[in-house]
């Protein structure tokens, strides 16, 4: 194996093997672009062995003439059998070779100009890459687990609602591999919304109100599409206290508060709540602000998960729990995060949230549970990933200890 793609994943933003993972093998699938003619493309399945198993991740991988590779783009040159020599480059980040690829799929003559759509570039994506061609949002899954995504079917399921109109699932070799959904061109990401609204003092109370009725929304549509089940507070309960001690034994940072944070999860009677199918990974990250209104998207679920988990049924407060905790981390956009004024604005976004999702059907608290929850996971991905971070989900779960 050559040292191109190895260098290469080294600095890939998706690739979460950096640290021990070791490439051990690259397994190339069919050509979607005729064969013969460059540029070719193609899925290629890297196996990554790390301590604690082996991890599959999809590269999209395109063949160009030589010396035409975007820089930025290219992970080496070789000679390939039947082309000779060419640049060898990561798909999602060439416009030649996704307008190539996207060519191939439309057309019948993937050689025709009329059938390329122009492809812009996105390089905001963490766990997937995506590009936008027209009308659709083009999201490359890197990081593959056995099974199909949920995505595609949750997306099927909420055809109508406010969720983005699903185009098509490319498939292969047992894993989705690219989804191509509704691209609104015209709407605003809802946590650059949320910020600037904050930032200025501006309330946002409609707009929220109305997320809130686009969420339950979406939980309406799921529970009809696949039905829902129950579980027990007391077994909620006893799942949450024992991810709290593995998260306390881990961060240090967590000790003086975990009596605190316990004391709200041991509330939780033993009574029954309904579970369905949920987002999973709710936050304003997960929305879109366009002129007809809300959308939610990115229905995966929590991409280094199995298929089973993203798929299990848990409580709806879930995810208004992960919209109320990225209502907070809005506050970072203030002047003055932790300022009457910027608290004020957090609490009055809080309430028309709740407002228009309906809180006056949460049962018992599940929703206090669930956010303490959400801040103990924040507290390890931001000690984890953003350490200049951890401050805003310490400052919430030190606000719970004092309250307690």
């Amino acid at each position: 194996m050559s040292a191109g793609w190895p260098a290469y994943l080294q600095r890939a933003r998706w690739f979460a093997g950096k640290d021990s993972g070791r490439l051990s093998g690259i397994e190339p699938l069919g050509w979607y672009t005729p064969v013969g003619r460059l540029p070719a493309i193609r899925s290629e399945l890297a196996r990554v062995d790390r301590a604690d198993g082996q991890e599959t991740y999809h590269l999209l991988v395109g063949y160009l003439a030589p010396g035409t590779a975007e820089p930025e783009a290219l992970v080496e040159r070789i000679e390939l059998d039947g082309f000779g020599e060419v640049d060898v480059v990561d798909a999602p980040a060439s416009v030649t070779a996704m307008e190539a690829l996207l060519a191939a799929l439309d057309s019948p003559d993937p050689s025709s100009p009329a059938g390329r759509s122009p492809v812009r570039l996105l390089g905001a994506e963490q766990s997937n890459s995506a590009v936008i061609a027209g009308g659709s949002l083009v999201k490359i899954y890197r990081r593959l687990n056995e099974g199909s995504n949920p995505e595609p079917e949750m997306l099927t399921a909420l055809a109508g609602r406010p969720v983005p109109a699903l185009h098509r699932v490319l498939r292969g070799h047992g894993y989705d591999l690219l989804l191509d959904v509704e691209f609104l061109a015209d709407a605003q990401d809802g946590w650059e919304f949320a910020t600037a609204a904050c930032a200025s003092g501006r309330p946002i109370d409609d707009e929220l109100h109305a997320l809130g009725r686009a969420l339950r929304e979406v939980h309406d549509g799921l529970a009809d599409a696949f039905g829902t089940g129950t579980d027990s507070g007391a077994s909620l309960r006893e799942r949450l206290l024992d991810d709290l001690d593995q998260a306390v034994a881990e961060l240090p940072v967590l000790e003086p508060h975990r009596a605190a944070l316990a004391a709200v999860l041991r509330a939780l009677p033993d009574d029954q709540f309904v579970t369905q199918r949920v987002h999973g990974d709710f936050h304003l990250g997960q929305t879109l602000l366009a002129p007809g209104g809300w959308r939610i998207i990115d229905f995966e679920g929590e991409p280094g998960a199995p298929m089973a988990e993203r798929r299990r049924f848990d409580s709806p407060w879930r995810d208004v729990a992960g919209l109320l905790r990225s209502l907070d981390y809005v506050r970072s956009a203030h002047a003055d995060p932790t300022g009457g004024a910027a608290t004020a604005w957090y609490r009055r976004s809080r309430e028309a949230f709740l407002a228009g999702y309906g809180n006056d059907l949460e049962p018992f608290g599940l929703l206090a549970a669930h956010e303490v929850a959400r801040m103990v996971y924040e507290v390890g991905y931001e000690v984890r990933n953003r350490p200049d971070w951890v401050g805003i989900p310490l400052s919430a779960v030190e606000n719970v200890a004092t309250r307690h």
